[in-house]
């Protein structure tokens, strides 16, 4: 039986499959072929490799890679938290685990694990126990979060902001702007959509989520998580004022904390 899903030639894991990635300047395959034999129970490789592990033949392993995820969310109870920003994702990221966890079990992305790759083998990394899976997403370019959240299919999507990050890959703040918010396109039915309301495009985001569930953060009178007061820290929700016990310093992270809240 196969346990976990392994990419790293110099881990050995005899219970895993390991997929075998052909990147522009790596390629997994080779790598298989001085292996120890105990990398893996078996191998998901484009191209046959001389190795003892039983091998499964696909056309392309990272969109391989990506179906074993989708059809692995199929069955998991876990919700689903995706998130996106280009900037403060990772600490929202973090905050979001460390209010989960005290619910229950949370699988979350570890490090920046947030692309084509991460993302999909953090959602095979979910189990039945999980309540909660927070999954980052990250791009460098249009289309690669629509392809990540469609394989997550969140229950809740949440959007910190678009900035002046990666514009070689999108052209213009427009089109980060627009990258950021295909986040939205997998949202299962019946989910939420969190939008930063002080974010210059948050109007575009809006109108994308016009007949789904809304919640917004940001400082802006009428956000539903508004921050009035930054250090001391002071959220207002439906009109009371929630004082936090917060260390960090910063509006920017005051905003990452109401994105989490």
């Amino acid at each position: 039986m196969v346990e976990s899903i392994n990419t790293d030639t110099r881990k050995t894991a005899p219970d895993a499959l390991f997929v075998a990635i052909h990147g522009d300047r790596y390629d997994a395959h080779e790598a298989l072929e001085t292996a120890r034999a105990d990398v893996a129970r078996g191998l998901l490789v484009s191209r046959p490799v001389e190795h003892p592990a039983p091998q499964i033949l696909v056309e392309d392993t990272v969109q391989a890679l990506g179906q074993l995820a989708a059809s692995w969310r199929d069955d998991l109870s876990a919700k689903v938290i995706a998130l996106t920003g280009s900037n403060g994702k990772t600490t929202v990221k973090e905050m979001l685990a460390a209010i989960c966890s005290q619910v229950g079990n949370t699988c979350v992305t570890q490090g920046n694990l947030n692309n084509h790759i991460g993302m999909p083998l953090t959602l095979l990394r979910v189990r039945s126990s999980d309540q909660f899976a927070i999954l980052e997403m990250g791009a460098n370019h249009p289309d690669e979060i629509d392809y990540l959240t469609r394989i997550a299919r969140p229950h809740i999507a949440l959007l910190n902001n678009a900035g002046a990050a990666h514009l070689e890959g999108f052209g213009s703040l427009e089109g980060v702007a627009k990258a950021k918010g295909e986040i939205f396109n997998g949202l299962e039915d019946g989910g939420v959509a969190i939008i930063n309301a002080d974010d210059g495009y948050a109007d575009y985001w809006l109108g994308l989520n016009a007949q789904r569930d809304i919640l917004t953060f940001g400082t802006a009178e009428g956000a539903g998580v508004r921050v009035i007061s930054a250090h001391p820290l002071v959220l207002e929700m439906s009109g009371q004022p929630y004082p936090v016990n917060f260390s960090l310093l910063g509006k920017h992270n005051a905003l990452n904390a109401a994105a989490a809240a």
